[in-house]
This record gives C-alpha cells, sequence and structure tokens, in this order.
C-alpha cells in the first residue's frame, strides 16, 4: 500500500499537480474521513442508498449478498467532500448521483442538528473530457 501510495503520488506530480498549490495527501491518513462517514451512516437513510444507480448495478439480482462496505461507500464518498466543506466538486455524469447524495445527507445533518450552513450543498463541476468517463477501467 505504501508503494502504490507513492507512486499515485508520483503520477499526480508528473501530470502537472503543483504541491505549491495542492496538497496531496493519503485519505487513509486523515481520520476525519471515516469518523464523518460514521456520523453520516447515522444521518443518511437507507431507502437513499438503495437507489444508488451503482449499487444496484453492481450488486446486481442478489443485493443480498452484497457487502456492506459496497452499499455505504456513497455516505463515505460524501465524507470526503463535506470533510473539506466543499462548495463546487469535479465530477463525470456517472457521479452526479453522489454528488446529489452529499448535498442530500448535508441538508439533513444541517437541518437535524439546528446548524444551519454548517455543511455546505456542494455543486457539480461536470465540464471537459472527463466529464463523459463513466469508468476507469475504460476511458472512452
Amino acid at each position: 500500500l505504501v508503494s502504490q501510495t507513492r507512486q499515485i503520488a508520483a503520477a499526480f506530480l508528473a501530470c502537472g499537480v503543483d504541491p505549491k498549490k495542492s496538497i496531496i495527501y493519503a485519505q487513509s491518513s486523515v481520520k476525519a474521513h471515516v469518523e464523518l462517514a460514521w456520523i453520516f451512516n447515522c444521518v443518511a437513510r437507507m431507502g437513499w442508498v438503495e437507489r444508488m444507480t451503482q449499487f444496484k448495478d453492481k450488486a446486481g439480482k442478489d443485493a443480498e449478498r452484497a457487502s456492506v462496505g459496497l452499499f455505504t461507500y456513497p455516505v463515505l464518498q460524501a465524507a470526503d467532500i463535506l470533510a473539506y466543506k466543499a462548495t463546487h466538486v469535479p465530477v463525470g455524469e456517472d457521479q452526479k448521483q453522489h454528488l446529489e447524495l452529499s448535498r442530500d445527507i448535508a441538508d439533513r445533518f444541517n437541518r437535524e442538528y439546528d446548524a444551519p450552513g454548517f455543511f455546505p450543498l456542494p455543486e457539480p463541476l461536470i465540464k471537459g473530457p472527463g466529464a463523459r468517463v463513466m469508468s476507469l477501467k475504460d476511458g472512452t
């Protein structure tokens, strides 16, 4: 894992990510991601996640056999976004539903804990050639 993390960081740098303007870090080194994901798991509703297209596609007809990790992964993605109070998130068309879930979770948290605006409701930025990539395995 350490070697792969370094390889990914090197790839970011090779692609032109400027470390003077951007912070590159391993998500697993920031406890806030999983801690916030737990809180959001208590805020999100089962029906919201059950409707996620990617869960239905990957779980197939036998959702009973799908892992809990697959089911709750969109909530972790919401924590990844909202931990930094992002207002705009670059996403492809296939990830727009995940961002909508992030908005739903943020809105419910803000209302449930009487904290208006604590978490922003992030907007999608769907631009450029990456907007149509529907799979990391097949970039066409």
